[in-house]
């Protein structure tokens, strides 16, 4: 268990004992802060045989038909592509009206669930509001405004995040190597499991060459590496920008005009908004386009 899930752990360990233990609970929070690690775990708690203190075992039936991701009261769903389909949700439904085979409970696990289309949030709602005995849903989100007013009030809504960076970075020192310093790491401080999902998957270079880039845009050396990067990791883009507002707000303080400010935050907003539609040759013309802007109001 991560460092910083451990209090909200206390609060359902204390809702159980107590039979306040939602049936639909659903972890919000930004990426890279174990959302969905926390929901595993909790599943495998509800599910162990000795799940009176919500605390698995390890040892007994259950605990390692989870281990070998075989457990018939399991079920987990994740987007296929961009989305959820209602397929998938009447899938649950049905997973949760027939018996358990083990031990009387089943948990169904929803991640991404703000990635539901129209439909399967719609069919997500009729399972909601007949909760039965025994079922218990655990959904994921990392934007609760794409998640309908309806089923946000049928659960509990957990936020999930890192409260003290001191956990984040204690944890991160077993992973990352001692011996370099990555100033854009503080950006990042609360979002610990990102960092290292990036040095686990090797762009851990390719992120610190986006915030050397946007310290330096008046030369801007490596265009067409960092055009290149933006390409094959897409989701790297709002990290771009997040170093790229960064610097227009340090210009900010160093005297830039709030107007400059304003015209180069307005260039980035659009840029972010182009790259997201448009692919290929003309992500290098708006890449290209934003530089040249900030530049002209950076000089």
């Amino acid at each position: 268990m991560y460092q910083w899930h451990e209090g909200l752990w206390q609060h359902f360990r204390l809702s159980q004992q107590q039979g306040r233990f939602h049936h639909a609970q659903l972890f919000h929070g930004p990426s890279g802060v174990g959302k969905q690690e926390l929901a595993k775990q909790l599943a495998q708690a509800i599910l162990c045989e000795q799940h009176q203190q919500l605390t698995a075992c390890g040892r007994c039936k259950s605990c390692l038909l989870i281990a070998a991701q075989t457990h018939p009261d399991l079920l987990c769903i994740a987007p296929q592509g961009q989305s959820i389909s209602v397929d998938a949700i009447r899938e649950l439904a049905d997973f949760v009206h027939h018996s358990a085979q083990q031990g009387g409970r089943k948990v169904a696990v929803i991640a991404n669930a703000h990635k539901m289309t129209h439909s399967a949030a719609n069919a997500l709602l009729k399972t909601l509001e007949e909760p039965n005995t025994g079922r218990y849903l655990l959904l994921t989100s990392d934007d609760l405004s794409q998640l309908s007013a309806t089923i946000l009030s049928r659960c509990n809504k957990v936020q999930v995040t890192v409260t003290d960076p001191q956990h984040a970075q204690q944890w991160l020192q077993n992973i990352l190597p001692q011996e370099q310093v990555f100033p854009w790491l503080t950006h990042f401080a609360h979002q610990p499991l990102k960092i290292a999902m990036w040095f686990n998957e090797g762009v851990f270079e390719k992120v610190d060459l986006l915030y050397r880039f946007a310290c330096d845009i008046k030369a801007s050396h490596n265009f067409n590496q960092v055009q290149g990067i933006l390409n094959d990791h897409p989701e790297l883009l709002e990290v771009f920008c997040v170093f790229m507002q960064q610097k227009l707000k340090a210009k900010l303080l160093e005297g830039l005009s709030y107007q400059a400010y304003s015209e180069g935050q307005a260039a980035l907003n659009q840029f972010m908004s182009d790259t997201r539609q448009i692919l290929g040759l003309n992500q290098s013309l708006g890449l290209n386009k934003l530089m040249n802007t900030i530049k002209n109001i950076i000089e």
